[in-house]
């Protein structure tokens, strides 16, 4: 449900008069609790959106003319990561390609100009929601990592690996245990909010819960590498506009991926949710050419659907929760983490930037690209100097 901005208390009384659903605040629910009951719900009061849990009788007093108190209602979907299956030539330099993996560092650090940044995001709080973190990885040991989950009944270790990966790529460390940098902002405050499953799949409930848990947290990025595909006709999910466009003015930044759909040349698939909202950063991914990904969705005509701007989604390098310290990964979700740890950088870079002001900054200090608008928005994303 979504609701008037600041009608908390309200809400409360509203849906418990209507429909004898009580609400608890966000605050205090633990997803690793079991669920919610029936006739129960979880009121995220800063974004201005509740989760509730009814039998037809309440849904139907909620919905009656005249008594609906709901700016918008829908059934609760399910999310999951963005990330594409792996390739034999991705974990492979490609031959000629101006950019590559060093010893020293990855080519998606090189690329984006990480390497030369004087800043480390040092003080700023970004946000993962994901499939949570490996917290025993030696490139995380030590390291202050804050950690939520909103999956009934699981903690937020990570087995599934892409929490971690992403992570890794956003906020890993400046010298890891073993081979290359892979990380952007080493000096950030790490969030981590598992919102996905062992699976990589999950619902509104626990996304909405993660993103709440972000901006009460004070924090200035909210990455969040995961989605749902749409039809070309499919409009961005009013919900998600509305609690990014609130996170946005409380100074959180939203980015999500633009998805994997693609079949390049002959099929260019539309951004997918929640990236088509207007008020979330869209991430297309390139190689190491600095093109396109053959997957990588492009824009569609309309409100919201718009790429943002890209960043490297091809054979990346970052950490892993396997028996493996390390993975190779390709995708929009594997571009997504780089967006968010060069924000960070640039959130130190620019202490008064939050919000509106952090994500036209991003947007200006972009590479542009010869390729379409359509296909990588302002360009590929550049680590402040």
């Amino acid at each position: 449900m979504l609701l008037p901005q600041g009608a908390g208390s309200a809400a409360r009384a509203t849906l418990r008069n209507l429909a004898d659903i009580r609400l608890a605040a966000a605050s205090d629910w633990d997803g690793t609790a079991p669920g919610i009951a029936a006739g129960e719900g979880v009121l995220f009061e800063r974004l201005g959106a509740a989760l509730v849990r009814g039998d037809p009788d309440q849904v139907k007093a909620l919905t009656e003319p005249g008594r609906r108190h709901a700016l918008w209602m829908q059934t609760e979907r399910e999310w999951r990561d963005c990330r594409q299956p792996a390739r034999p030539c991705d974990a492979a330099c490609l031959p000629g390609a101006p950019w590559s993996d060093t010893a020293e560092a990855t080519w998606g650090l090189q690329a984006t100009g990480v390497l030369t940044s004087r800043y480390s995001g040092n003080a700023v709080r970004v946000a993962l929601l994901d499939t949570g973190l490996h917290l025993e990885h030696p490139d995380f040991i030590g390291r202050r990592v804050v950690t939520r989950s909103f999956v009934t009944g699981l903690s937020a270790a990570d087995v599934n690996g892409h929490g971690t990966f992403c992570a890794g790529v956003a906020c890993g460390p400046r010298q890891p245990r073993e081979g290359p940098r892979y990380g952007v902002a080493f000096g950030a405050e790490l969030y981590v909010a598992r919102v996905l499953d062992d699976d990589a799949a999950g619902t509104d409930g626990a996304v909405l819960a993660g993103i709440e848990w972000a901006v009460r947290s004070g924090c200035a990025v909210i990455s969040m590498s995961l989605g749902s595909p749409v039809a070309v006709e499919d409009s961005h999910a009013q919900l998600y506009e509305t609690v990014a466009a609130r996170a946005l003015a409380a100074g959180s930044l939203l980015l999500a991926p633009a998805g994997n759909e693609s079949q390049r040349p002959d099929l260019i698939a539309p951004v997918q949710q929640p990236a088509n909202c207007p008020s979330i950063l869209a991430v297309g991914a390139v190689d190491r050419d600095l093109a396109v990904a053959p997957f990588s969705n492009g824009n569609r005509f309309g409100a919201g659907g718009s790429v943002a701007l890209v960043a490297p989604g091809i054979a990346i390098h970052s950490a892993s929760s396997g028996t493996g310290r390390y993975q190779t990964g390709s995708g929009t979700s594997m571009a997504t983490p780089f967006v968010a740890g060069i924000a960070a950088l640039l959130a130190e870079a620019c202490p008064a930037a939050r919000g509106v002001v952090l994500k036209d900054l991003l947007l200006r200090g972009c590479l542009a690209l010869g390729a379409a608008a359509r296909d990588v928005g302002a360009g590929v994303v550049r680590a402040p100097r």
